[in-house]
């Protein structure tokens, strides 16, 4: 027998492997049935109907399934329950000489999860994507006579926030108690929180209370704000209403086990004199934070013992606090929203991540109920390529080795899914959250070869080379980063579409429509990316933006991005491919409009179609605000040095000659300071007609770009039309 404690802390293993093998079917025929007990759960039953299914699979075989009362004598698997097991603890025990094998668990899920351990761990199982299991017939299908293992999961709390991993069955299978995944009754249910983030707004809303209670919201500066706001933690007022209001929310969802009382999604933290003091002694915001949530934690502990209340450390209260130690039933969820994520947590040099660690390792000292809010994509561009394969197994294990108990993995999670790799994501964060100790590029390796089948060498050629180029790069990428960062090269693109290019067509031939569709989601990322920065000739951008809508709209993605959905991002897809070529003088940089950033896109600035436009295409503005509201992030070529002049070509739609117009001009973002700026009278502009503007005369340097605001004139002018900047060298 031997005795182990896997690196991670993550199982408590007993394993004895060898012996007389435990025959379940052979030639197609069940040598045992499987039994459960008269008095079992939901969740046992479906387990032991799990366990007939997929041995079924495995072998060819039909399995019985009874309870002890109608089983038979003989050779049995028997599922039970043992009240001393943990909720999700279990043990497999294979018995020579009764000739059973035992699969015992805790409830709610114990049961189940031992089923999927034997299945997986022990028959080869795996659940790879919804549409995708490998499940290998094997003749004599037998585990080991004198199999000994029972399994503990060290994290308490593991959820991937990707929309793949959020189904059911799915999750279940890759043993995953998510909070928000579709997990019923029959999968022993789940975390359940009953708020879940962001509560102080429901507690009080700063619309309905401020005018009445200014007090009760945060002091900043001197003075009570009533938006973006956080509460005045130290109120005695405040404090009633919340301890009222959680306990209001306990009695209205009465399965729930947790519930978030923690900040709103913004800073503002009171400064009040009470919450100052208490902040300052304690050197963080979290001091009050604190305070606060164990006065309500100590209040309803007595009543709802199995009720913890959650709350974050994150932005302002990341820091750890210097002496206030959570209660028992309080949760600490520390985010990671401002580290860089092409490198480890641990071990990347950038401030972010080293202070991130230092507040990682305090909280461990302050409490026991540790948990993580953790980041697994650009929330910005839900589809453009991420750089954070490499890390994932690293980071995991990093909180697990620091006393975390609770890991959210956050990805995309909208309605329509297809993130970037979600899938891969989604199972290989799966696996490391139900084992911190994995292998990283192991699972990796074995999810491609099992996902993709006879294009699995492929697509894994395309991962190195994408890793590779990340590595090369050496960049710190972080969750809302734009698509200009170096690993994006176009030549980068380009190399990893050929080798997808070629995984798709192995996909084709083979005939098989469910992994075609897998192929083709990996390659929208690429288009995307493509599309967006617009760098190559238009016949292949016209060529990705076609592909791209097709796809999307295919397996029916709905975001590109965190906020909006797609229907902005496929009407500038639509433009593109109505565009017209433009052909520049020598030496000249375009900024066509389809470059632009739009800032509140469809409101303040809107891409339409324009037939007095050169291409076709304009961006189009109200004359209502000041807003730099269209935007062209100025490139810098490697062969482009000395000063360029930079012109916009724009046009007015207007009620008269009164007042301004618009203004025009380019920003270092790096020097903080402006290059240049014209406005433009209405007067000077003819109505509906475009006319080129000169704007400044610039070096082409990081972090420049040019911009167009309107002169908040709508009374006059009623729309501007911006068609596309240029960059000229000075003198030609």
């Amino acid at each position: 027998m031997r005795y182990a404690i896997l690196a991670a802390g993550c199982f408590l293993m007993m394993n004895t492997l060898g012996g007389e093998p435990f025959v379940l079917a052979k030639g197609g025929q069940a040598q045992v049935q499987i039994v459960v007990a008269a008095d079992a759960t939901e969740a046992e039953k479906y387990a032991a109907q799990e366990l007939a299914a997929y041995l079924g699979k495995l072998s060819g075989a039909t399995f019985a399934v009874g309870d002890a009362a109608a089983a038979k004598d003989g050779p049995a698997i028997r599922l039970k329950f043992a009240a001393d097991f943990g909720g999700e603890e279990y043990e497999i025990k294979a018995e020579a000489a009764s000739k059973s094998l035992t699969i015992s668990g805790g409830r709610p899920r114990g049961v189940l999860y031992g089923v999927y351990g034997l299945l997986e761990d022990h028959l080869g199982c795996r659940w790879y994507t919804r549409d995708c299991e490998k499940v290998e017939k094997k003749d004599p299908l037998s585990v080991p006579g004198d199999l000994n293992q029972r399994v503990k999961p060290r994290l308490e709390y593991r959820e991937v926030f990707w929309t793949e991993a959020l189904e059911g069955d799915w999750t279940a299978r890759n043993r995953q108690n998510a909070a928000n995944a579709k997990l019923t009754a029959k999968h022993g249910g789940k975390i359940v929180y009953g708020t879940f983030v962001h509560t102080f707004e429901r507690i009080l809303s700063s619309g309905k209370e401020f005018a009445a209670h200014p007090e009760y919201f945060s002091m900043v500066k001197g003075k009570r704000v009533g938006q973006n706001t956080q509460l005045c933690l130290t109120n005695p007022e405040v404090l009633e209403i919340a301890i009222k209001t959680v306990k209001e929310w306990i009695a209205k969802n009465p399965t729930a086990n947790i519930f978030s009382v923690s900040q709103n999604d913004c800073h503002n933290p009171c400064e009040c004199p009470n919450c100052k003091a208490i902040d300052d002694a304690e050197g963080s915001h979290a001091g009050t934070l604190i305070k606060f949530v164990n006065a309500i934690g100590e209040a309803i502990e007595k009543d709802h013992p199995q009720v913890a209340i959650d709350t974050l450390a994150y932005q302002y209260t990341r820091k750890p606090p210097k002496s206030v130690i959570p209660r028992p039933n309080v949760i600490v969820r520390l985010c990671s929203i401002e580290c860089c994520f092409s490198h480890p947590l641990d071990g990347c040099p950038e401030k972010t991540n080293v202070s991130f660690v230092e507040d990682l390792k305090g909280w461990n000292k302050l409490t026991k109920r540790l948990y993580i809010w953790d980041y697994t994509t650009d929330f910005s561009h839900y589809i453009m390529p991420f750089p954070n394969l490499g890390v994932l197994d690293k980071n995991v294990r990093t909180f697990a080795d620091n006393g975390v108990v609770g890991i959210f993995e956050q990805g995309n999670y909208s309605p329509g899914g297809g993130g970037e790799l979600s899938e891969l994501r989604g199972w290989v964060l799966a696996k490391l959250l139900w084992d911190p100790s994995r292998n990283g590029e192991e699972l990796i390796k074995e999810f491609i070869a099992g996902a993709y089948g006879p294009a699995a060498a492929k697509v894994q050629q395309f991962i190195d080379l994408e890793r590779e180029a990340v590595a090369k790069s050496g960049e710190h990428v972080r969750i809302f980063d734009a698509f200009t960062r170096g690993y994006l090269e176009p030549e980068n693109l380009r190399e990893w579409d050929k080798a997808l290019g070629e995984a798709e067509k192995i996909a084709t031939d083979s005939g098989d429509a469910k992994l075609l569709a897998r192929v083709q989601r990996l390659r929208v990322p690429i288009w995307y990316t493509q599309v967006s920065q617009a760098k190559e000739p238009i016949e292949t951008l016209k060529n990705a933006a076609s592909r791209l809508i097709a796809v999307a709209d295919e397996q029916k993605i709905t975001h590109f991005h965190e906020w909006t959905t797609k229907a902005s991002d496929i009407k500038r897809l639509q433009l593109l491919l109505a565009r017209k070529p433009v052909t520049p003088a020598p030496g000249v940089i375009l900024g066509e409009d389809h470059d632009f950033r739009l800032h509140r896109e469809g409101d303040l600035a809107t891409l339409v179609a324009d037939a007095k436009a050169e291409d076709g295409a304009a961006a189009k503005q109200p004359g209502r605000t000041l807003e730099w509201s269209v935007a062209w992030d100025i490139p810098t070529p490697k062969d482009a040095t000395g000063v360029y002049v930079l012109r916009a070509r724009i046009r007015i739609e207007k009620k008269s000659d009164t007042g301004p117009a618009f203004h025009v001009g380019a920003y270092d973002s790096v020097a903080r300071k402006s290059l240049g700026e014209i406005r433009i009278q209405a007067k000077d502009v003819p109505n509906d007609e475009y006319k080129w503007f000169d704007v400044c005369e610039l070096e082409l340097k990081p972090g420049r770009y040019a911009y167009v605001a309107p002169d908040n004139n709508e009374a006059t002018v009623t729309a501007i039309y911006t068609d596309r900047f240029e960059l000229a060298p000075k003198g030609k």
